[in-house]
């Protein structure tokens, strides 16, 4: 197994380009998908999370929690952002463990997209690491035209995370994401050769 950690600020395009990596053969461990089924209505994440924020956080009528609802809540306070790691951080790092675990002994390309593979202590165990860079304009746009996010949401979530300069510090490759799909694709390619030149 190697495995490439992949990481980004919030808009870079990390997903996209492990989307296309995918294509191209890799194994994806995708944190966001592990932090979202965390927070499914049942699972031990979603009682301590509702305990904590409390039931105005759910979807009126539902169980589900409204991810965009609790992200305007912890996004705007440490303290309540912090209280919400300490319950999906251990459920993600173990469901990335229970996924290395399967993958090991295969000699499969093992993509980790995670934003947080800084904050989690988990660069020193990868083969790899590459971060997806993009200019601040351009992550803020997509945000709000990709995903319908308000400035002030934006400006919150990307206050929140490692800065770009931080994260390519730990960076073994850096991929600037501010032009077009074409020009991504070329550089998952790029990607891809150098992650087969270094298992052979």
């Amino acid at each position: 197994m190697f495995l490439v950690g992949l990481t980004g600020g919030i808009g870079s395009g990390k997903s996209t380009l492990a989307a296309l990596l995918a294509e191209r053969g890799a194994q994806v461990i995708d944190a966001d998908l592990l932090g979202r089924d965390a927070l499914e209505p049942g699972q031990p994440a979603w009682h301590s999370t509702v305990a904590q924020f409390g039931d105005e956080i759910l979807v009126p009528g539902s169980m589900t929690i409204d991810r965009k609802a609790l992200a305007r809540i912890v996004f705007n306070e440490p303290a309540k952002l912090a209280a919400l790691n300490a319950i999906v951080h251990p459920v993600i790092v173990k469901g990335i463990a229970d996924e290395l675990e399967r993958l090991r002994s295969t000699d499969s390309i093992v993509v980790l997209d995670a934003a947080l593979i800084v904050e989690l202590g988990l660069a020193s165990s990868l083969d790899m690491v590459v971060v997806v860079i993009a200019d601040d304009t351009k992550r803020r746009e997509r945000l709000t035209r990709n995903r319908g996010m308000a400035a002030s949401d934006v400006t919150a979530r990307i206050a929140a995370q490692a800065s770009q300069d931080e994260l390519i510090e730990r960076a073994d490759v850096v991929v600037r994401n501010d032009g077009s799909m074409d020009d991504l694709v070329v550089e998952a390619d790029r990607l891809w050769e150098l992650f087969a030149k270094r298992v052979s």
